[in-house]
């Protein structure tokens, strides 16, 4: 009986693994992994998508109050009215949409002295690093401004061809709606507007939300293969601006246009990407 018990317990609790068997739990762990690594990914990103949406209509609330209350003339247009110095300066500054991140103590005053509606963007800005030096900027292509600072635009793609490369128009992040947005006069911000509204804030706020982690696809079956050279402009920048990136930079919102690039089985593709659109309308206050 001693005998049978001693040898019970040197036997293995388990059935020697055949050769044939080793590294199959290898395997499934990589099935596996492959499977929980796309999911965070998607809940990561897509958890940034629903914060940014919420960020971009509290900023546009924030931007139509505010444009409201300024003290500018009944008949002044939109376009002039973001060209007024007190608007640039207390409330909207698209040069401003790029701050260089120096030292704590110049990059705390900088924020400070922000203007409201951009204090109101700073949520949704991303950290880049831009010829060597760090900033702080509003997401979409970085510009040169004509006057030797830096601003953004906005790419909004307007179609793709059968091997994805992209049609674009340029819009700016702060854009104000209108039944024709060719013809500024149909603008409702003025009280001479030609449209059927008139003496109304009603804008809206872009922001083209790119994933850190997911690849775009097109038609849910093919990649769509980053190719800045291919890109086509339905229309031309303001006088001045101009692309700072080159063609073929990777990042989220890197190259030229801001339309990113992710490296991808060895090719670089396109991000997930989404064009969100934050509108709000208030009444003007003016005194005629």
């Amino acid at each position: 009986m001693r005998r049978m018990i001693d040898s019970r317990r040197r036997s293995p609790p388990w059935p020697p693994v055949a050769a044939n068997e080793r590294g199959g739990v290898l395997i499934e762990f990589v099935l596996i992994a492959l499977a929980l690594y796309f999911l965070l990914g998607l809940l990561l990103d897509f958890g940034r998508l629903i914060f940014t949406a919420q960020a971009v209509q509290e900023a546009a609330r924030v931007a139509a109050r505010e444009l409201a209350l300024a003290p500018l003339p009944g008949a002044v247009t939109f376009e002039a009215a973001l060209e007024d110095p007190t608007v640039r300066a207390n409330l909207y500054d698209p040069s401003r949409l790029v701050i260089p991140v120096t030292d704590e103590a110049s990059f705390q005053a900088a924020l400070a002295s922000l203007p409201i509606i951009n204090k109101a963007l700073v949520p949704l800005m991303i950290h880049e690093t831009i010829d060597g030096a760090d900033y702080l900027r509003y997401p979409g292509a970085v510009l040169t401004d004509g006057s030797g600072g830096l601003t953004v635009g906005i790419p909004r793609v307007v179609s793709r061809d059968d091997e994805g490369r992209e049609t674009i128009e340029w819009i700016a992040p702060l854009e104000e709606i209108r039944p024709d947005p060719a013809d500024p006069t149909t603008g409702p911000f003025s009280v001479a507007s030609t449209g059927p509204e008139r003496g109304l804030v009603a804008i809206r706020i872009n922001y083209p939300f790119q994933a850190a982690m997911l690849v775009g696809f097109q038609g849910g079956i093919s990649p769509i293969v980053a190719d800045d050279e291919s890109v086509v402009e339905l229309n031309g920048l303001p006088p001045g601006q101009a692309p700072l990136a080159p063609p073929g930079t990777v990042g989220v919102y890197g190259g030229p246009f801001g339309l990113g690039g992710h490296y991808n089985w060895g090719v670089v593709r396109r991000p997930f990407r989404k064009l969100l659109a934050a509108q709000a309308v208030f009444r003007r206050e003016v005194l005629l």
